[in-house]
């Protein structure tokens, strides 16, 4: 990929520095969605939503060259994930394809969510595997950072319940992590030290976070608001936690920090935000936060603001108008790259749907 420029300092508050977005891909009929780096950043994954049609594609490629290839189920004799890549194509009867999580770029694998003939849904390995296949569907299965353990939700004992894999010995029945008769555990994420996980407990008396804070321990209540709090994602030195939440108005989410530990005092960092199904995007120092402000008359733009809270969020100039889920990554020299969905450039007649950009940012 030719190296994209970036535009001079700007000197108004409510601007930051980025290049300008070059489309990557779209789907004809498909809303894109879910970009995901991989954490070397020589790889996106994204999806295609056909709403008409209830079907959900997933597709794996290059930023640099824009080749990307359907991943489909497919039978295969082993689930291990250090086999070498299998084959795209044939198989599985399902209609989605969904929730890719990539292992560390020391493994260079993913595994990700497919619905089976049966209308159930397994999580498969890249090699068309299924990985600790029971009754009752799995999904959004999060790969820890130390590549030794994957995370997911099954329903195979009635709820949802938060199950363990350990890849030393992955034939092995995986271990059920929580045991809450009240609720569903779902949206796993990972501390950077692997040690620890973030969740949503949903339940009738409303979604709250959760901290797993050993894989034998139990879990311990981070947030008991009215509402929904959602969509956890970890600093990178893994101390805070920043999430959605709708606390004062059930129609806006606002976006908000918190220390990972249990009577932490959550600091509001943004008002009306769009939730992104990762979660809010970290800058590499754990300085800033990359979202979606929810504004109708500015086209929904990216934008950041300090972690810390107390700051008016600034906009990301990207040309382009409609924005959605993103993903940021850092590559080997350094340079920030996001990755993000919007409708389309500021002078497209046709904003339809919307398609996968990428673009060179400086927080």
């Amino acid at each position: 990929m030719t190296r994209l420029a970036l535009l001079l300092p700007l000197l108004l508050p409510v601007a930051a520095h980025a290049g300008d977005a070059k489309e990557i891909a779209s789907r004809a009929g498909a809303n894109v969605q879910r970009p995901t780096w991989s954490p070397d950043g020589r790889q996106l994954a994204y999806e295609a939503n056909f709403h008409d049609r209830k079907v959900i594609e997933l597709f794996v490629g290059d930023p640099r060259t824009g080749a990307f290839r359907r991943i489909l189920p497919v039978a295969a004799s082993s689930s291990s994930i250090a086999s070498g890549f299998g084959g795209g194509g044939g198989g599985g009867g399902g209609k989605v394809a969904h929730e890719l999580t990539w292992s560390p770029p020391s493994l260079g694998r993913f595994v990700y969510t497919a619905s089976s003939g049966a209308n159930d849904y397994d999580i498969y390995t890249m090699t068309g595997g299924t990985l600790a296949a029971g009754p009752g569907a799995d999904g959004a299965a999060a790969w820890s950072p130390d590549g030794g353990y994957i995370a997911f939700t099954s329903a195979r004992t009635g709820e949802g319940d938060l199950y363990l894999v350990n890849l030393a010995s992955a034939s092995a029945p995986p271990q059920r992590l929580t045991r809450t008769p009240t609720s569903s555990e779902l949206f796993a994420v990972w501390a950077p030290d692997s040690k620890r996980l973030a969740f949503v407990g949903k339940g009738d008396k409303g979604d709250h976070l959760f901290l797993l804070p050993s894989l034998t321990g139990s879990p311990v209540q981070l947030t008991d608001w009215t509402g929904t709090q959602t969509g956890p994602s970890f600093s990178p030195d893994g101390q805070k936690i920043a999430f959605y939440a709708n606390k004062d108005a059930t129609d806006r989410f606002d976006l908000f920090v918190m220390d990972a530990r249990a009577g932490a005092r959550p600091v509001r960092v943004a008002t009306d935000v769009l939730v992104n199904p990762r979660g809010p995007a970290w800058s590499p120092d754990g300085a800033k936060l990359v979202f979606v402000c929810n504004d109708d008359d500015a086209y929904d733009p990216i934008c950041t603001a300090p972690a810390t809270g107390g700051a008016t969020p600034k906009r990301l100039d990207l040309g382009t108008v409609g924005h959605g889920d993103l993903d940021l990554t850092r590559a080997s020299d350094g340079t920030l790259w996001l990755a993000f969905v919007a409708q389309g450039r500021k002078q497209d007649d046709e904003r339809d749907f919307k398609r996968l950009f990428v673009a060179e940012v400086v927080l």
